[in-house]
């Protein structure tokens, strides 16, 4: 090879651009819940950065302790931290939440539900097959045939169960993993 032939290394313009993204990115980052924070595939440094941003106040300090955020994820998996950030920030996770809810009532039987109770657990592989199989045949089986001439218990009832199917849903969101 010859020196005409490798690549140029990256401009003073472009290392500018990159500190700035991973500085937004470690504000979006410090603007997350602990539990949220949890779930992202930090390292021991950039932890213990976040724990310290927590007590800072003043908004100069905030902004150069971002600084040291954003070279602390650059010294880390970039790549896997903003991967799991996106999944976070998800806009289309309760719609998914609620297709599958709506998708489980839709079921005639708990065996016409099994390849959407399916789809669940391969996006969630943690979650316990069986209470999820509960939870869908209760949703079924509370289902109304006819809401206007069904009685309020009825009514309440299918409500209550869709609610705790939901709710189960959203807790295996909450609780997912994301690396």
């Amino acid at each position: 090879m010859t020196e005409y032939n490798e690549p140029l290394p990256p401009s003073k313009t472009q290392l500018k651009q990159e500190m700035s993204e991973l500085q937004q990115t470690g504000l979006d980052i410090m603007a997350l819940k602990p539990a949220q924070q949890a779930r992202l595939p930090l390292n021991d440094p950039l932890r213990r950065a976040l724990e310290e941003a927590r007590r800072i106040t003043n908004a100069d300090a905030q902004r150069r302790h971002a600084l040291f955020v954003g070279r602390l994820i650059r010294d880390a998996e970039t790549d896997a931290i903003l991967s799991a950030l996106a999944a976070l920030k998800d806009p289309v996770r309760q719609q998914r939440l609620l297709q599958w809810t709506e998708q489980i009532v839709a079921a005639a039987s708990a065996k016409e539900a099994e390849p959407v109770i399916q789809q669940i657990l391969e996006f969630y592989p943690r979650a316990d097959r069986q209470a999820l199989r509960n939870q869908a045949r209760n949703l079924i089986k509370a289902r109304l045939d006819d809401p206007g001439a069904a009685e309020q218990e009825q009514r309440e009832r299918f409500k209550r169960e869709r609610k705790r199917f939901l709710s189960a849903l959203n807790d295996l969101e909450r609780n997912a993993p994301l690396y």
